[in-house]
C-alpha cells in the first residue's frame, strides 16, 4: 500500500485520528516503552496486576458496551488496531491499511504469525467470521459495526471491509471492542460468554475464577508480543461501591482502580496513591430517550425539553458531585474544547431560571408539571443525582425512581423502559455521538426520534471533510441545543487511581487505561 494513499485517507477523515500504517514503527515504540519502564515479562516473572472493576458482561463480543468493560476483554482478545495514549491509531493484528477513495471500501493487511489458544490461525476468515458475528448482537459494539456491509476476504492475510457509506470512526472502534477477535470454531460453539478463546497476551484461569466476583488471567505463552504485556498474571476483582475500591486500593489489595469522586481522589492522594485525572469522554447529561412523547407525551413538546434545561443548576450539581473535577456544560458535543465545534456561547442559553422553567411548563400544557419514572443511579453519583433529582421536583416534575441492577438498568433504557434519565455517557468522538446517541436507529435513541434538519445534517457531516465537516458539526451541535435534544450537565474528568508500585498511563476517549499500557513503576 503507498503511503500517499494512506497520507490521504487521514486527511479526509476529520475528527478521527491520525492513521500510522507502519507496524515496524509500532515495535520501535513497544520496545522503547519496554525499556523505559524497565519492563519485559522476563524481569516479572511472577508479577500480578490486580484490578478493580464494575462487573463485567460476559466474553462474547456481541454482547459489549465499549468502556468500562474493556479491562475484562484486553487480556484475552487482540485488536485489529492498537490505540495510542492521545489517540492515534497504529498497528497490532493489522499491519497496514488503505481507505478507496470514496472512503467505503477499507483494505487490512493482516499479521500472518499469530494463532488463536485453540490452536486455530488468526486469518482473514478469521477476522470475517468475528466481524459478522459481532455485529449480530443489540449491543453499542454490535452497532459500530453496522455500516459494514460486506467482508471479503482476498487472501489469508487481506481483508476488505466494503461499507454502506463512510464511517469516521470505524478505525478507532476497531482498535477498541469491535475490532476484538475471538476464535471463529469458538464463535461456531457458542460458549463464548463465559469461556473466552481468543489469540491474547493471557488466558482466561477458569479454577482461580469466580464469575462475578473475580477474574483470573495466567499468561499466554505463545503471544507474538509478550514485551508489551510485562505481568504474569492478571486479575480482575469485581467492586461496584466507591467505598469498597478505595478501600481495597489503601489496604493493598488491588494495584489499581477507578475513584468515584473527588473527595476520593483526595483521599487517595492523602494515602499516597497515585492518581491519574484526565478527561474520559463521558458527557453527564438527562437524556430525554422518548422525544416523540411515547409513554411520556410532555416530552414531545421541545418547551419542556427547554424547561428541564432552564431547571438544572448545573453549577451547583457539579460542585456538589466532582468539586473541580468536572465542567458544567449545556452542550452535546462538550468534551473536547479546541475541536472547533465546542462553543462556549451554548452554554448561556439555558441559564439556571426555575422561574422561567415554570413558564415554559405552563405554556406546554403542564402548570403542574408531570409525572415521570427515571432509573435510579444514586448508587454511581448520589450527590449528582440527588441534585437533579430536587431541581426537577421544584419546578413540579414528580419523579419515580427505577431501583434495579445496572445492568438491567442498561437493558431497559435500550428497550425503551424509560421517557428521561440522568447517565453518563461515552460520547467519545463526534461520530460516534451521532453513531450512538442521534441517529434514528442509534442504539441510545430506543424511541427511534428523527428531526428532519437533524438528519439532513448527519447526511452532510458524512459526506465532508476538513474545515467544511468542522462547521457542519459546529452547526448540529447549536441546531441541539436549540431543541433540546437532552440536557447536557457536565463534561467529566476521570480520576484513577494506582499503587506506588504500577504506572498507568490514560488513553484519549477512554475511561479505563488499557491493560498495554500498565506497567511495573520503576
Amino acid at each position: 500500500m503507498q503511503e500517499g494513499s494512506a497520507v490521504r485517507a487521514r486527511a479526509r477523515l476529520s475528527h478521527t485520528t491520525r492513521i500510522v500504517i507502519s507496524a515496524a514503527t509500532l515495535g520501535a515504540l513497544v520496545a522503547t516503552t519496554a525499556a523505559c519502564a524497565g519492563g519485559g515479562s522476563s524481569s516479572t516473572q511472577d508479577s500480578t496486576l490486580t484490578m478493580a472493576n464494575a462487573a463485567g458482561l460476559g466474553f462474547d463480543l456481541a454482547d459489549q458496551q465499549p468502556g468500562w468493560f474493556e479491562q475484562y476483554l484486553q487480556p484475552v482478545y487482540d485488536s485489529l488496531f492498537r490505540i495510542s495514549p492521545d489517540g492515534d491509531i497504529g498497528a497490532n493484528i493489522a499491519t497496514e491499511w488503505e481507505y478507496d477513495d470514496a472512503l467505503t471500501a477499507l483494505t487490512i493487511d493482516l499479521r500472518t504469525d499469530v494463532k488463536f489458544t485453540d490452536g486455530e490461525s488468526l486469518d482473514a476468515e478469521a477476522v470475517k467470521a468475528n466481524i459478522e458475528h459481532t455485529r449480530t448482537g443489540a449491543s453499542t459494539t454490535a452497532s459500530q459495526l453496522q455500516v459494514v456491509e460486506d467482508v471479503e476476504v482476498v487472501d489469508s492475510d487481506t481483508v476488505v471491509l466494503h461499507l454502506i457509506a463512510p464511517d469516521p470512526s470505524l478505525l478507532p472502534n476497531l482498535g477498541m471492542t469491535a475490532g476484538m477477535l475471538a476464535s471463529p470454531a469458538a464463535i461456531e460453539a457458542g460458549g463464548l460468554k463465559t469461556t473466552p478463546v481468543g489469540s491474547g497476551p493471557y488466558t482466561l484461569d477458569s479454577s482461580a475464577t469466580t464469575e462475578g466476583s473475580q477474574y483470573t488471567y495466567v499468561r499466554n505463552a505463545d503471544y507474538w508480543n509478550p514485551d508489551d504485556y510485562p505481568y504474569e498474571r492478571v486479575v480482575v476483582k469485581v467492586l461496584t461501591d466507591n467505598n469498597a475500591i478505595l478501600n481495597a486500593l489503601r489496604t493493598g489489595q488491588v494495584d489499581a482502580g477507578p475513584l468515584g469522586s473527588a473527595k476520593d481522589a483526595k483521599t487517595a492522594e492523602g494515602a499516597g496513591l497515585h492518581v491519574l485525572n484526565y478527561p474520559n469522554g463521558d458527557l453527564e447529561a438527562v437524556y430525554f430517550y422518548d422525544k416523540n412523547g411515547t409513554i411520556a407525551p410532555a416530552l414531545a413538546d421541545v418547551r419542556v425539553r427547554q424547561a428541564i434545561n432552564y431547571a438544572l443548576d448545573r453549577d451547583a450539581i457539579v460542585k456538589a458531585g466532582y468539586g473541580d473535577l468536572a465542567t458544567p456544560t449545556a452542550q452535546m458535543f462538550a468534551i473536547t474544547e479546541d475541536d472547533g465545534i465546542f462553543d462556549p456561547a451554548l452554554n448561556d442559553v439555558y441559564p439556571y431560571d426555575p422561574e422561567k422553567a415554570r413558564e415554559l411548563l405552563a405554556e406546554a400544557g403542564y402548570p403542574d408539571g408531570f409525572d415521570v419514572v427515571m432509573p435510579d443511579w444514586s448508587g454511581y453519583a448520589p450527590e449528582v443525582n440527588a441534585a437533579i433529582n430536587q431541581n426537577l421536583a421544584d419546578i413540579g416534575i414528580r419523579i419515580t425512581l427505577d431501583t434495579l441492577p445496572v445492568e438491567q438498568m442498561y437493558g431497559n433504557t435500550l428497550q425503551g423502559g424509560y421517557a428521561m434519565g440522568w447517565q453518563p455517557y461515552e460520547d467519545n468522538r463526534p461520530w460516534d455521538l451521532i453513531q450512538f446517541q442521534i441517529k434514528p436507529d442509534a442504539p441510545w435513541n430506543p424511541f427511534h426520534y428523527e428531526d428532519p434538519q437533524v438528519t439532513a445534517l448527519i447526511g452532510e457531516i458524512q459526506a465532508a471533510s476538513g474545515e467544511e465537516q468542522t462547521a457542519l458539526f459546529r452547526e448540529l451541535n447549536e441546531y441541539l441545543v436549540e431543541i433540546a435534544w437532552a440536557a447536557p450537565i457536565n463534561a467529566t474528568v476521570f480520576n484513577y487511581a494506582t499503587s506506588d508500585d504500577v504506572e498507568a498511563t490514560p488513553q484519549a476517549f477512554a475511561k479505563r487505561p488499557p491493560l498495554y499500557n500498565f506497567r511495573p513503576a520503576d
